[in-house]
């Protein structure tokens, strides 16, 4: 074996060998070199000094709403977490923030003298906002408006004004005419007020205000048009003739009727045709009719479809 080794090794050249050598020791000066340059971009940064990260607080706004309330409103430029609130250092109740940055809540304020109010709000990276200050009950004056709702009724308006209190009275006017005014029907209704009024024909604005007890007053406002439709007016006694008549107070545009199936066609030449009429002569047995008519206004009258029957004796 050692013969065999000392007769592999005599085949080498010397300047084999040192090349060899040479690329090893070119290889573990780099790998060295990559070692240290990792340990230095590791360690550099942690050498430098770091610049402290700023983070605002919530902002909590409390105001008193109709003395026996408080109207608590959160801003902020990151999402909220969740809001916990207490009085007296009582019971908390807490108020999710649902990933929002911002909140609102009207919070009841206890009867029985002055109680101290807190709260604290906290956001999704965990900086918090406290707020607390004292308040007391007191019945709140009240200042909400009446509620009216207008609703149509074939050619009426029907009112009803609600209040949460107490109404005194309403008034309404169509256009600029004068103003109607209505109070209160009975002692039992003292919250609300419903009427039912005409709605005068053609284009017409009607104005609605409500005043309660406390002077709180709501107005409401509605554009009504009222068209008429054309009337077919048709006999019940007739002999062997019989007369069609249909009407319209804003104007007749046209009449389509048929006898039989045998098809007819009126159209007025001026704007204020109000009337028309048309005399069929009816034939033994029975007659089948049907009428259309339309008013300028482009309103057709409710199709009519009859028949009649002659005997001539």
């Amino acid at each position: 074996m050692n013969q065999i080794l000392s007769e592999d090794l005599g085949n080498n050249k010397p300047s084999d060998i040192k090349s060899i050598l040479r690329f090893f020791s070119i290889a573990l000066i780099v790998f060295g070199l990559i070692l240290v340059g990792m340990g230095l971009y590791r360690l550099i940064p942690a050498l430098m000094p770091s610049t402290p990260v700023t983070t605002n607080p919530p902002a909590i706004s409390v105001s008193v709403y109709e003395g026996s309330n408080l109207r608590v409103f959160v801003t902020h430029d990151k999402p909220l977490d969740k809001a916990v609130f207490s009085w007296d250092d009582g019971e908390e109740e807490t108020i999710l923030g649902r990933n929002e940055d911002h909140m609102e809540r009207l919070i009841e304020i206890p009867e029985g003298g002055e109680k101290t109010f807190y709260i604290k709000v906290t956001d999704c990276m965990g900086v918090e906002a406290v707020f607390t200050n004292t308040y007391a009950y007191s019945e709140g004056e009240d200042v909400i408006e009446p509620e009216i709702e207008l609703s149509t009724d074939g050619n009426q308006i029907k009112i009803l004004a609600i209040d949460e209190t107490e109404i005194s009275y309403i008034t309404y006017r169509w256009n600029d005419e004068q103003e109607v005014v209505i109070n209160v029907a009975d002692e039992e209704s003292k919250t609300l007020i419903t009427t039912s009024i005409d709605v005068p024909k053609g284009e017409n604005e009607l104005t609605v205000v409500a005043v309660d007890a406390n002077n709180n007053t709501a107005t409401k406002t509605k554009k009504c048009e009222t068209r008429t439709r054309p009337v077919i007016q048709m006999p019940v006694q007739y002999g062997e003739e019989l007369t069609i008549t249909v009407t319209d107070e804003e104007g007749l545009d046209c009449v389509e009727f048929s006898v039989n199936g045998k098809k007819f066609r009126w159209e007025s030449d001026t704007d204020d045709t109000k009337e028309w009429s048309y005399v069929i002569t009816l034939e033994p047995g029975e007659t089948d009719i049907i009428i259309n008519a339309k008013n300028k206004a482009g309103i057709e009258a409710k199709k009519f479809h009859g028949r009649c029957e002659y005997n001539p004796q």
